[in-house]
């Protein structure tokens, strides 16, 4: 038996109280008799002066001291062994999959409800830390005793839309657990498990069915657009009903069977000139958040490149096929005002300054640029190849990398290598203060890449770095992650606008306010009054959408870090029943005066 309110001991003071008051005597009232036969009653009567008198059995008396022993008990709430004591913290998984639907309550409902009877069964003094494991680890809480405070903080947890990095917010709890080994750590989640034995795991939510719409695309057909999602149906087969809508009025409808398991594709008629197209599956399912899909039409703005060279037609054609690209061309001799383009090529040339603005793209310079050297020139035949690091990966994708061949190069040491020839570096990137620079070892006009196919691919590669859209491809992130965002080089504000309207104002190169899905807008002021609009959407972690099973309860681990059972059963209700009960019965026994 443990007691969860010690203090609630100073109620047994009412016990000696009540046999106090049965052992005092009343005093007695002056009473004339006609006879003197009464007299035995008359002295029985005086003895009723004495303040004190023997205690005797009276079922009344039995009843209130046994009413008082079971009021004092109460107060003390005592429960079972096997109580939660000393100090917990409850780490949450917030990912989307928590909130999934059935009986009108989510799974972080349930948990949260867990969570509460925990809290409420914990003794006086013991302190909780919340840590809510979303996109991110966030402390709710941290080590407090006040219960009204817990419960109005885990009431009010929401789940995300995107992933949960427990494994992180674990870890964090472990850590307070080396300064607090007494700590408990429980984790609420619907699929996490683990074989820790200092992690006790609660699985909560039982499996359900559910259609996920996994993508959107559109794209230009004679009469008009042509939107195609792709829809997933995690559960037994289901008839579904999906409405198209493009810039807010509805232009499709279609009805279907989805088979078990299967994924479908669905497509749809949109008018050509939709700028926002998005599909919404209407029949109700275990979870509402990825049962609806957007895309938005991508404005590209023109970009202003300067081509400084004395003539190098393989260059041109290459820059050339970037649609958006309007090339100018100038020599070292006549360059100026390059603070004005977007992107400044030096073919081989090397004019008095370089440009304070925008992205520069040099081959074999003169000059350091942004901490990237060129060495001597070298006649040493090498092989060309691709650095393992993630940017390599993406400026020489379809490449093939064969049949390059140099008369003389210059390898590079700064910045981060990309390309290879032998020991030494050819392709140098860096990038400072929202600027770009791209540095190739060597001349176009000593070496056969102008006529190989890797050169108008590598073009555009390194194009599309130096002249990255506003906002980075958002087709694999999804809410809680961060965009990437380009900012224009001449802007004096920009905000983006979220799916509910709010205003957030951006800093640096990287959007984080990213939990919500829908439709966002990227606004950018310039000085001279133009303006850049960039919308784009996110979605539901897909990752999510499977809300079929749950963790099994087999892989939680149900004891606590410190070797303790779960939570045991309070007993107060129960005491509190049984005192209404004696109170009718002691009523009852008064009311007869017995």
């Amino acid at each position: 038996m443990e007691w969860l309110l010690p203090v609630g001991v100073w109620a047994f003071v009412s016990v000696p109280a009540i046999i106090a008051l049965y052992l005092l005597r009343r005093r007695a009232a002056r009473h004339e008799v006609p006879s003197l036969l009464l007299w035995q009653r008359t002295e029985s009567a005086q003895e009723a002066y004495k303040p004190f008198q023997k205690l005797r059995k009276q079922w009344l008396l039995i009843l209130q001291l046994l009413l008082a022993i079971l009021l004092s008990l109460a107060l003390l709430r005592p429960a079972l062994p096997g109580m939660a004591r000393g100090e917990v913290v409850l780490v949450f998984d917030m990912s989307a999959s928590m909130q999934t639907t059935y009986g009108g309550k989510t799974r972080l409902d349930l948990a949260v409800e867990e969570a509460v009877a925990l809290v409420d069964r914990m003794k006086e003094g013991d302190a909780v830390t919340i840590l809510t494991a979303g996109s991110k680890v966030g402390q709710t809480l941290a080590r407090s005793t006040d219960k009204l405070k817990i419960r109005t903080a885990l009431r009010a947890l929401r789940a995300e839309n995107g992933t949960a990095d427990l494994d992180s917010a674990v870890s964090l709890a472990k850590a307070m657990r080396r300064d607090l080994p007494e700590l408990s750590i429980v984790v609420y989640s619907d699929m996490y498990t683990t074989e820790d034995p200092e992690v006790d795991v609660s699985a909560v939510g039982i499996g359900a069915d559910n259609r996920s719409i996994l993508s959107l695309r559109c794209s230009p057909q004679e009469d008009g657009l042509l939107a195609f999602a792709r829809i997933a149906n995690y559960g037994a087969m289901a008839d579904v009903t999906m409405e198209c809508y493009a810039d807010g009025a509805l232009v499709d409808v279609r009805t279907l069977s989805l088979p078990a398991g299967r994924e479908v594709g669905v497509p749809f008629g949109v008018p050509m000139d939709a700028q926002a197209v998005w599909v919404v599956l209407t029949t109700p399912d275990a979870l509402e958040a990825d049962n609806i899909r957007y895309w938005v039409a991508q404005q590209q703005r023109e970009r202003r490149v300067l081509l400084v060279t004395q003539g190098n037609i393989f260059l041109e054609k290459a820059l050339a096929l970037r649609q958006d690209a309007m090339i100018y061309r100038t020599t070292a001799a006549d360059a100026g005002g390059m603070d004005d383009y977007d992107l400044v090529i030096l073919d081989g040339e090397s004019s008095r300054e370089l440009p304070t603005a925008g992205s520069l793209l040099a081959f074999a310079p003169d000059r350091e640029i942004f901490g990237i050297h060129r060495a001597g020139a070298i006649e040493a035949s090498g092989r060309l190849w691709a650095e393992s690091n993630p940017l390599a990966k993406r400026l020489t994708r379809n490449l093939l990398l064969s049949g390059l061949a140099l008369r003389v190069h210059h390898p590079l040491t700064g910045g981060q290598s990309i390309l290879r020839w032998g020991d030494g570096t050819l392709l140098a990137v860096a990038e400072q203060e929202g600027r770009r620079i791209a540095v190739i070892g060597f001349d176009l006009h000593d070496s056969n890449l102008p006529m190989q196919a890797d050169f108008p691919i590598l073009m555009q590669n390194l194009m599309d770095y130096l002249l990255p859209e506003a906002v980075g491809a958002v087709d694999a992130v999804f809410c809680g992650r961060p965009v990437d965002i380009a900012p224009d080089e001449w802007a004096i504000g920009q905000q983006v606008i979220t799916p509910s309207g709010r205003a957030v104002p951006v800093e640096g190169t990287v959007f984080l306010d990213t939990g919500e899905i829908g439709i966002y807008v990227l606004r950018e002021e310039r000085a001279d009054g133009v303006s850049r609009v960039t919308p784009f959407a996110l979605h539901m972690a897909p990752s999510e959408a499977d809300v079929r099973h749950v963790a099994e309860p087999g892989t939680s681990n149900r004891q606590d870090a410190t070797g303790r059972k779960g939570a045991g059963m309070e007993l107060t209700l129960f005491l509190l029943l049984t005192i209404l009960l004696l109170s009718m019965v002691e009523w009852e026994v008064s009311r007869r005066g017995a």
